[in-house]
Parts: structure tokens; sequence; C-alpha cells
């Protein structure tokens, strides 16, 4: 399905600042996130716009399930920018389906529901097959994945360690497949995540660590790449201060100091664990919220360097 044409103010001007977003948004990356980036150009923006214009439901996709944490939970990166997305979505009157699977809905659910969203707001399918049905009797033809595992050329789903979550993922690639009819949006750093498979291999394959065994086969119309997934949420607040101004206040309310504290304070509460260390730390990625505030804050200050 399509997304929203870039419209006619195609001006270098447009170019180079979505060039310095997708620039800032990939340093700082750990896992090579930066040397993927380039492949994507223009991901963040056929997203953005997408989502700017598009008022059909759009379904979020997320949960990264680390199964060797003491005590095993979604982790921090992922959920939280989904919801921040969730919340900006709702407060301008569109409809939102937050998805996850059985082993990360803990975490989901209490996000959803501090954030006074209502309840049938997060699916979570039994099975793949109950997936497809349930999002069509919504209307959605928007998923978009955000630190979600997909699967592998051999078919399963692997951390950024290579372990297999396979017994812990229900793979939710079949809806983000080329023929699925829905427009596939994906935000990832680490090339194991769905979406990645829009990437040419040999660059998954060289720039991330054991790419040939954990690289997602699965791709996506518009792919973000980013240092860390959270950031996603800080770079479409960005993006949406050129592309719908007078949406960008609510973007960026949702993306403010005390929202991202409260979400990640209710996510520890929750359970969740920090994806990297495996440990119930306020970090996401093994970094605290403050390296976070400060790359968002570096995001938007790239708006007024491209005014």
């Amino acid at each position: 399905m399509p997304y929203a044409p870039v419209s006619e103010d195609a001006s270098v001007e447009r170019v180079a600042l979505f060039t310095a977003l997708e620039a800032e948004l990939a340093l700082g990356a750990s896992r090579g996130a930066d040397k993927l980036a380039p492949f994507a150009a223009g991901g963040l923006e056929r997203a953005a716009r997408h989502l700017a214009h598009t008022r059909s439901p759009v379904a979020l996709f997320t949960g990264f399930y680390v199964a060797h944490a003491d005590t095993p939970a979604a982790e921090t990166d992922g959920p939280l920018a989904v919801l921040a997305i969730a919340e900006a979505l709702c407060a301008l009157g569109r409809e939102v389906v937050i998805v996850t699977d059985a082993p990360c809905a803990p975490v989901l659910d209490h996000l959803v529901a501090e954030a006074g969203l209502p309840t049938d707001r997060l699916l979570s399918p039994d099975t793949v097959e109950a997936l497809d049905p349930a999002l069509k009797a919504r209307g959605v033809e928007t998923v978009f994945a955000i630190e979600r595992p997909g699967r592998a050329i051999d078919g399963r789903c692997y951390s950024m360690r290579a372990r297999d979550l396979s017994a812990h993922t229900l793979a939710f690639d079949g809806v983000f497949a080329p023929r699925s009819g829905y427009t596939r949006l994906a935000a990832g750093d680490g090339g194991n995540e769905i979406g990645m498979g829009a990437l040419p291999k040999s660059a998954l394959f060289t720039h991330i660590d054991q790419g040939q065994t954990i690289a997602c086969a699965t791709g996506a119309d518009a792919l973000i790449v980013t240092g860390v997934s959270h950031w996603t949420s800080y770079a479409l607040a960005a993006a949406m201060a050129h592309i719908a101004p007078d949406d960008a206040p609510v973007w960026r309310d949702a993306v403010s100091d005390a929202r991202e504290c409260h979400r990640l304070s209710a996510a520890l509460n929750a359970g969740a664990v920090d994806g990297v260390t495996a440990k119930a730390t306020p970090t996401i990625d093994g970094l605290p919220l403050e390296t976070h505030l400060a790359k968002r804050d570096r995001l938007f200050a790239r708006l007024k360097d491209a005014a």
C-alpha cells in the first residue's frame, strides 16, 4: 500500500535536514547501525510523512524478551518509544493498536494503563494465525515495528549475542511480508529486528557482529536505522516539526522529560529489564535516560541549524 507522497517542497534544504537528522540518529551506535544507516537513507522522512497523513489505524509492534535475565521480562528499549508514538497519535485523534506477544505483554499492559490509554489498545494474539484477522477487524492498514525481533534466513529469531529467541517469540513477520497488503514501517538498531531485511545482506553480514546468523530477513517499505531504537520517537518528533508543524507540539510533548521519566519508571515497576545488561536498572540499552534525552535535544537542535 502506498504511503504519503513527498510534497513539492523537495528542496535542497529539506534534503539536507533529513540527511542531518538521519546522521545524528545513527551517531552513538555500538552495534554497527552507523554503518547501516546510509543504506536506509530517506526512511525517516517516508515513515514520518506516512504517519502524518494516513488516517487509518496504525499497529505498533514491539517487545524483545530477555529470557536470560534473573527475572525474564521485556527489555526497556522499544516499548517506551512505542508508547510515546502511540500517545502522540492518540492525542491527534488517531486510532492505534499496540501489538506484542505473551512474554512481553505484562510490561506493555502496564505501560498502556499508565498512559491512560484504553486497555483494548493492546493486542497480544495467542497465535501468529490470529494476528492478521485481528488487525483487519480493527481496520489497520499500517504496521510499524520498533525493536521487535524478526526471523533470520533460517527462520529463527536471535538476540544480538545470537541467543535463539524462537521459543519465547511469536514471529510477526507475516504481516510485514511484501504482499501482506499493509504499509510496512520499521525501526531497529542491531540488524536482527523486523525491517532490517530491507538492507543489503552484504551490509548486514559485514557490519553486524554475527550478522550471518542474526540478521533479520524481513524488510519494510520505510526503515529507520538508529543507534538505539528508543530514539525513533525522538526522530519522528523532530521530523514532524517540518512535515506537520501544527502537530509538532503534540509530538514534542510526547517525548518530554516528564513523560520519558514516567514511562521508564513504569516499565521498571512492571518488571522490564535493560536489554544489554539484563538488569532491572533505569537504563535503556545500557545508557541512562539523561544520555537519551541529550540525543533528543541534539535531534531538535538539527532543526534549528536548518532553519
